[in-house]
């Protein structure tokens, strides 16, 4: 299998001069319903049972602990490591 290098120069979907007015107006009209085809699908869907079952689904479990708690355990054991290390330099200098 041979490799090839990443295209970086697509060329675009159509040229300009390939359509007529009239068929770049109809494929702009086609395209725009398209899309708001495709927003509407996705807002029936958020909205249906479905979509409230994967919101609920996705929904984080664990209730987010406040920081504070491990923050104080952290400096107590902080300074009882430093009241340790004083001890030690203290009796063994």
């Amino acid at each position: 299998m041979a490799v090839q290098r990443k295209h970086s120069d697509l060329p675009p979907r159509y040229e300009a001069t390939e359509f007529t007015t009239e068929q770049r107006h109809r494929f702009t009209k086609v395209a725009n319903a398209a899309q708001k085809r495709r927003a509407f699908y996705k807002r029936a869907i958020e909205s249906s049972l479905v979509g409230k079952m994967k919101e609920r689904a996705l929904k984080p479990v664990l209730v987010p602990r406040d920081d504070k708690p491990r923050k104080i355990g952290q400096v107590i054991w902080l300074i009882t490591f430093l009241l340790v290390g004083l001890w030690a330099m203290y009796m063994y200098s």
